[in-house]
């Protein structure tokens, strides 16, 4: 499971440092594809493969399915930890992510998530307005 968030620099080659905690989940390789909301997904390869398989059970109708496969499967780009524990994240990945110098790493669950400082401040601002009170949650 990936919790919390970290600053991490972003070098002119594109090179991500992954945090410590995070590196050993994804040591068999790990899959890059844009997020829902303007960030980057990076799954382990473990788990990208089991979203696959979901998604034919999910997706019942195959136009639908063609788009989400394309947008998500078709843009996705797999990358490995160098022995450094840093990701290249490719340069159309931090130009949609708005990545510059700086990127948020934030633990999601099954995924963690890269965000540019500003993008992810903007976005738990507007979280933390979010009433939560009426959703069914665990805690």
């Amino acid at each position: 499971m990936f919790l919390g968030e970290y600053l991490h620099s972003v070098d002119s080659k594109g090179r991500l440092a992954i945090p410590a905690r995070f590196r050993s989940k994804i040591e068999r390789g790990a899959v890059l594809t844009r997020g829902v909301d303007t960030c980057l997904y990076v799954y382990p390869m473990e788990t990208w493969e089991q979203k696959a398989r979901e998604l034919d059970a999910a997706v019942i109708d195959p136009r639908q399915r063609r788009m989400i496969e394309r947008r998500f499967f078709g843009m996705a780009y797999e990358v490995e930890l160098d022995s450094q524990g840093r990701i290249v994240v490719p340069a159309r990945f931090r130009q949609y992510a708005g990545l510059n110098g700086e990127a948020m790493v934030i633990g999601a669950r099954d995924r963690f998530e890269v965000w540019s400082t500003a993008n992810w401040q903007a976005y738990t601002d507007e979280m933390a307005a979010e009433d939560l009170s009426g959703l069914p949650l665990p805690f």
